[in-house]
């Protein structure tokens, strides 16, 4: 069946179980032209292992992952954006996939972003229209990775933190229409975890942001506590 390829998307913005890049919009007629095909006309399509174009009209993208929660991202810019498909089988990896993103990258705005296999993690970065590829080795969790390899950009380890919570939320939202119980789920301690993590990063947040995160977290540990 294969290995589990999850991605995690680090620059511009933080996404977790996916990535999402903009295609700049002096090169969007060159990209159209030479990467779309006839499935184009829907707003999506595929176009390479677990990469699909999208076009939007509004700058809202769905994040594509297996596994995940259904969520949108508001990009607040009309366009065509890449996406890649977080946890994912067999992919994307591998020279073909290096190659494809190399001739990719010439048509896309800066970003960064990791694809973690095998307890192995590639980190793919586009910069001026030319891909970095690195092969960062064998990390046990992907927030090792972070913590090692971004310890002077707390303001990414902080978002990547924050999306953690909003993908807790949204699974916890999810399960609670399916009227299931998320105590069943989860233990105090998974949130207490979180909120210790957090609580390091927090000041590197809008206020409002971090604020929003922790008041989630403590009320999901208080009503352990109110039982």
């Amino acid at each position: 069946m294969g290995e589990l390829h999850n991605v995690e998307q680090l620059k511009p913005k933080v996404i977790t179980g996916g990535a999402i890049l903009q295609v700049k919009k002096e090169k969007e007629e060159e990209f159209l032209e030479k990467y779309s095909n006839e499935r184009t006309h829907t707003g999506e399509w595929g176009f390479f292992d677990n990469t699909f174009g999208v076009i939007s009209n509004d700058g809202i993208v769905e994040r594509y992952a297996m596994y995940y929660e259904d969520k949108v991202i508001d990009f607040k810019t009309p366009g065509v954006y890449i996406r890649i498909q977080g946890q994912s089988k067999s992919g994307p990896s591998g020279n073909s996939y290096i190659d494809f993103m190399s001739n990719l990258s010439v048509y896309l705005e800066d970003a960064l972003f990791c694809v973690y296999y095998y307890d192995n993690i590639d980190q793919y970065e586009i910069k001026d229209g030319i891909l970095n590829f690195q092969n960062k080795g064998k990390f046990d969790y992907f927030e090792d990775y972070l913590l090692l390899n971004y310890a002077s950009s707390p303001e990414i380890i902080a978002s990547y933190y924050a999306e953690e919570i909003h993908e807790f939320q949204l699974r916890y939202e999810e399960l609670i229409k399916m009227e299931d119980n998320p105590q069943e789920r989860y233990d105090p301690e998974d949130y207490e975890e979180l909120l210790d993590k957090f609580n390091n990063y927090k000041d590197f947040l809008p206020t409002n942001e971090a604020n929003d995160c922790i008041s989630w977290l403590k009320k999901q540990i208080a009503s352990y506590e109110s039982q």
